[in-house]
């Protein structure tokens, strides 16, 4: 496929709960801009309901669209933005399309994420007017309430049993595992709401690299990507960076 490419592979690492890290580059081609999200960067992945998720993945085949917009939506907050909103979004639908992912699927996420910034007053220079902006989501949200809202209702009382059960279960055996592993302060309750949350570290500029697509640095980097793991160093990208 021309441009919209991820010249590398994600490879990321488990840092506690729904936080990740990323343990290499990860590098987009764009239309006109080579996007790096460094490692060390912190992810999620897609934030999504519990209800929603086996409807749309929150990580498997979108694993590296969610991370790159993780980063350009965050970089889309600064004052001095490189990125407007509305192109944070945007590229989070075609790297959707690049992974693979259906029409509705990545309008659907699309239209959540353009939810998400308008709500927070960000629309965006570019594009459409904010009118045109507004309707857009408005307009995903009644195909949503059409499409989504139904499977999640049967969805979400299949969660509301399976929670009770969980926790049937969970009370039936703490006598045993109170009994085997005497010591032991894990709580291994359902959803505890003790277990200690995972701090993101704060989003720095630094974090993600943008390079004109035609631009020397920018393809001094390509170059150096290697053709048979897709991988670059840090190096590489800091030497692109000037950093």
């Amino acid at each position: 496929m021309e441009g919209q490419l991820f010249r590398t592979q994600l490879s990321v690492r488990h840092v506690q709960g729904k936080l990740w890290k990323l343990t290499e580059p990860l590098v987009w081609e764009g239309r006109h801009e080579l996007l790096v999200v460094r490692s060390d960067f912190d992810t999620d992945f897609a934030s999504m309901p519990k209800a929603v998720q086996w409807l749309m993945d929150s990580a498997g085949a979108n694993s590296e669209a969610a991370v790159l917009h993780d980063a350009v939506y965050q970089e889309s907050k600064r004052g001095d933005r490189r990125v407007d909103p509305a192109d944070a979004d945007g590229i989070f639908r075609r790297a959707l399309r690049e992974t693979g992912s259906t029409a509705l699927t990545r309008g659907l996420m699309w239209g959540g994420v353009r939810a998400k910034s308008i709500k927070s007053g960000r629309y965006g220079n570019k594009g459409p007017s904010p009118a045109v902006k507004l309707a857009q989501v408005v307009g995903i949200a009644m195909l949503a309430l059409v499409v989504v809202i139904p499977p999640t209702a049967v969805a979400a009382v299949g969660l509301i049993f399976y929670l009770l059960v969980n926790w049937l279960v969970a009370v039936a055996w703490k006598s045993y595992e109170n009994r085997r592993f005497p010591n032991d302060e894990l709580p291994n309750w359902p959803y505890p709401k003790s277990k200690p949350q995972a701090i993101r570290t704060p989003y720095k500029p630094q974090d993600l690299v943008v390079l004109q697509l035609d631009s020397p640095p920018a393809q001094a980097l390509l170059a150096a990507i290697d053709p048979a793991t897709k991988r670059v160093t840090e190096e590489a990208v800091s030497l692109a960076a000037g950093s």
